[in-house]
């Protein structure tokens, strides 16, 4: 069980850079080497805010569209609005040619009102309404049913639209070393295939395709690999009388790592480069994509794209010495970074000029500004902090914003440089 922190003393470090691989900071925004840059954009807004470096959200997004180019000749990246909803409202990714991942009504309005067409968009999640459903089948978007329930309630609605629908599965596939996941319809014990007959049965109907989405951050290539090899399996056995299953498209979903630090419930952490998971999974899908009218492959990532390109800066209200070490209060809060609990946090000073702090370093506790004891948003070393000094945390794109309540303090606002 861990031990809470206890802000009233410096504790023993759970943060900081002796849990980063080399070359680390290579993956993030630089705000030394690019402070003309993004200097003018931190100072015109208080503080905490997130902070965008477009140039590396632009380039996740072209090292996966290169990935999928090499070896697929129809692809498509759908960007995992939940993963940040401020980069989705940019239309930044949008722009790139990003289509829409979304797993709710809510979030399918979202897409919708940014432009989105319903052909550009993949309806996911396991609680659909009916008029979600009506609406999305009705604007061709892609919907990935989640479970039998779902599919008997979308097939009664298909009487209803005479367009064409484009109904897909959501399937699961039990890996060895992954925890099962309670998504989707299993391929191991019959239930994918039993729902693809039923699709069958149905007069000019057919699974439009199949998604399988991973745990996130799964850092092995292998598990990719050996789940789309199950999903080939389904393709090459699962259709008429135990042949080819013909789909329009083949979603193999996220969980792709970004470069940030080995999640705190992992013994082993080794991220490969975005392209070894791509090649791990049309490896095994290669027959099917092989074929003239094989389908589009989607991918959905989020944290990959998003993790790295942003931080949050927090300023420095007061520090004091604690012992040989230092209590530090800033203007942020851990409500405003939730995932403190998924990983080490890494986190670095800068003076207001955005020079980087370069003394000998303290252990140090991070306290955040809200009115709960345990405000503590980092443990670890950090060289002796200036009140006005901005701390800056790295690895912060993914899910902090999405997770972050007004609690006590508006939100932090995400600026774009």
């Amino acid at each position: 069980m861990a031990t809470a922190m206890r802000p009233g003393r410096v504790d023993q470090p759970r943060d900081g850079e002796a849990f980063l691989p080399p070359g680390f900071f290579d993956a993030f925004p630089s705000l030394e080497r690019d402070r003309e840059r993004l200097g003018p954009v931190l100072h015109r807004t208080d503080t905490p805010l997130f902070l965008v470096d477009t140039r590396i959200l632009a380039e996740r997004y072209r090292e996966v569209e290169r990935a999928l180019a090499r070896r697929s000749a129809r692809s498509a990246i759908a960007y995992s609005f939940k993963t940040n909803y401020a980069v989705a409202e940019s239309r930044l990714l949008g722009e790139l040619g990003a289509w829409a991942e979304v797993v709710s009504g809510r979030e399918y309005r979202l897409a919708r009102g940014l432009g989105h067409p319903g052909e550009e968009i993949v309806f996911n999640g396991p609680h659909k309404r009916d008029d979600e459903l009506l609406l999305a089948l009705t604007e061709g978007a892609l919907i990935h049913v989640n479970d039998r329930e779902e599919l008997e309630r979308v097939l009664e609605l298909r009487m209803a639209h005479h367009g064409r629908a484009r109904v897909g599965l959501r399937v699961k596939a039990d890996l060895p070393g992954v925890e099962p996941s309670r998504f989707g319809l299993s391929l191991e014990d019959g239930e994918a295939a039993a729902a693809v007959a039923r699709m069958l049965s149905v007069p000019g109907l057919a699974p439009a395709g199949l998604h399988l989405h991973l745990r996130g951050d799964t850092d092995d290539p292998g598990h990719f690999r050996k789940a789309a090899r199950r999903v080939a399996r389904l393709l090459a056995h699962g259709g008429p009388e135990g042949g080819r299953l013909r789909v329009r498209s083949l979603d193999l979903g996220g969980g792709f790592p970004a470069h940030g630090p080995r999640p705190r419930s992992r013994r082993t952490w080794d991220p490969r480069p975005i392209g070894e998971y791509v090649d791990a999974i049309t490896g095994e899908l290669s027959p099917a994509l092989a074929h003239e009218d094989g389908p589009t492959l989607i991918l959905e990532p989020g944290r990959y794209l998003v993790a790295d390109a942003i931080v949050f800066v927090s300023t420095v209200l007061r520090a004091r010495r604690s012992g040989n070490g230092q209590l530090v209060t800033v203007d942020g809060t851990v409500t405003m970074l939730p995932l403190t609990h998924y990983c080490p946090q890494i986190a670095r000073l800068f003076t207001s000029d955005l020079l980087p702090r370069r003394d000998s370093s303290l252990p140090s506790t991070v306290l955040g500004s809200s009115c709960r004891e345990n405000d503590v948003l980092y443990s670890g070393p950090l060289p002796p902090a200036v009140r006005g000094d901005f701390l800056v945390f790295y690895a912060a794109g993914a899910y902090n914003s999405s997770l972050s309540p007004e609690f006590i303090f508006d939100a932090p606002p995400v600026l774009f440089a």
